[in-house]
């Protein structure tokens, strides 16, 4: 009689023991890395942020290591299972482009690691500009008029001389053109080029170039190219009471008119640059040509913002 309780005490147990393990087992919540991506930067220097993203498993600790980095970087969870975080390049740091860096997820006493693919600096490409300013001047070359042949007059025909009354000439005034003024050099705004990284009282950091698309005009530019011509003919033949200068003063109305028009509704392109002075501040600039230097060259703050176009009012 006991040895039969004992059996039956002993089989009603194993289920219960085997329950208990299944819900041990589906209780523990498996740790993983999907992914990690970084902002690339145009060139690694002391005050270079690198800002890493890691995507996994939520609710955990995840720290990220750089080979040749002296500190280790500890990530925020901005959302469930989204770790974000910033490191910043200082000058005891020996971090390069191909850089190892590796990602840890701990949770519930699990560990799960992921390795960044791919470098931390962007790949140089050229200047968007280039290849249109170099095909601007291949149209021009080949447009331009090609030299006249010389016309050889004919032999002269012997016989007696027609006779040719004497036409009056109006000759114009000369007047002797002024000496060409002397041009002087400017200096490069450039201080040093991408990746090479300089420090000066005014030296800047030339983080984005954009292009801005153009606005047209429309038919406000024609308009108020029609209006001014109108005004301008209208003063000019009031002033004089001639007809001959009435007349002048209706074709250069008409011509000024054309003229104020057609630079309205031209379309020009222009660029924003933002450059990062040494304090910190970030400063966008508007020019109406494509600029001499590309993101992560260092230039002169003062000398781009004199070619910059005046801040709107």
């Amino acid at each position: 009689m006991f040895l039969h309780r004992l059996v039956l005490t002993a089989a009603l147990a194993a289920p219960l023991a085997v329950g208990a393990s299944g819900a041990r087992g589906a209780a523990s919540v498996a740790v993983a890395i999907d992914g990690l991506d970084v902002e690339q930067v145009t060139a690694l220097g002391s005050g270079a942020q690198l800002r890493f993203a890691v995507y996994g498993t939520p609710h955990a600790s995840v720290t990220l290591r750089i080979e040749g980095g002296w500190h280790v970087l500890a990530l925020r969870e901005s959302e469930p299972g989204i770790y974000e975080g910033t490191y910043v390049i200082d000058a005891r740091d020996a971090i390069v482009a191909s850089s190892r860096v590796t990602a840890t997820l701990q949770h519930s006493g699990q560990l799960a690691t992921a390795a960044l693919e791919g470098p931390l600096v962007l790949a140089a490409v050229p200047l968007p500009w280039a290849d249109a300013a170099r095909e601007q001047g291949q149209v021009v070359a080949a447009g331009s008029p090609s030299p006249t042949p010389a016309v050889t007059a004919p032999a002269p025909v012997p016989g007696p001389a027609p006779r040719v009354d004497p036409v009056p000439v109006i000759v114009a005034p000369v007047s002797t053109p002024a000496p060409p003024a002397r041009a002087v050099a400017a200096p490069s705004v450039v201080v040093a080029h991408a990746p090479q990284r300089v420090s000066c009282a005014d030296c800047a950091f030339v983080q984005s170039v954009h292009l801005v698309e153009p606005v047209p005009g429309g038919p406000i530019g024609a308009v108020a190219g029609a209006i001014a011509g109108a005004v301008l003919g209208k003063e000019l033949g009031e002033a004089h009471h001639r007809r001959m200068l009435a007349l002048l003063g209706a074709l250069g109305g008409a011509f000024a008119g054309h003229e104020i028009g057609k630079q309205a509704t031209q379309q020009r392109a222009q660029y924003d640059v933002v450059l990062r002075t040494g304090d910190g501040r970030s400063h966008t600039l508007r020019f109406d040509h494509a600029p001499s230097f590309a993101p992560g060259d260092t230039v002169r703050f003062d000398a781009v913002r004199s070619e910059a176009l005046p801040a709107p009012l």
